[in-house]
């Protein structure tokens, strides 16, 4: 059970689809027609531990733009349906789930799920 509840997130799980050249990848999401569902209560925090001082924040040149990108540690209630490839509702803003979300033993009652989410800007 999480102790802090500070947000209310959906999970979203879209479907892949083909890029112009017929691959299918974790890239190739089809965020338009993602089933959600929640609300989960949960507790969403930067991922300073990732990134350090930038409190989850970077900001970068990728193939000739500029990109801005935040990372959140997402704590939710022990046994929510997340996977590797769903995405996070916070706020309106889709986050992307990087690396899979684990869950962590009910020991005196704090038990709870942890996953990290991505979101880019650019």
């Amino acid at each position: 059970m999480l102790p802090i509840i500070t947000d209310e997130v959906y999970v979203l799980r879209p479907p892949i689809v083909e890029d112009a050249h017929g691959n299918r990848s974790r890239s190739t999401k089809d965020w338009a027609n993602a089933v959600r569902t929640g609300p989960f209560d949960a507790c969403v925090q930067p991922d300073s531990a990732t990134l350090g001082a930038s409190l989850a924040t970077k900001e970068e040149r990728r193939g000739g733009r500029e990109q801005l990108s935040k990372s959140a540690q997402v704590f939710l209630q022990p046994g929510t349906d997340v996977l590797a490839t769903d995405g996070l509702e916070i706020n309106g803003r889709i986050w992307q789930i990087n690396g899979e979300p684990f869950e962590l033993p009910d020991v005196g009652g704090l038990g709870h799920m942890i996953c990290k989410g991505d979101w880019i800007e650019g």
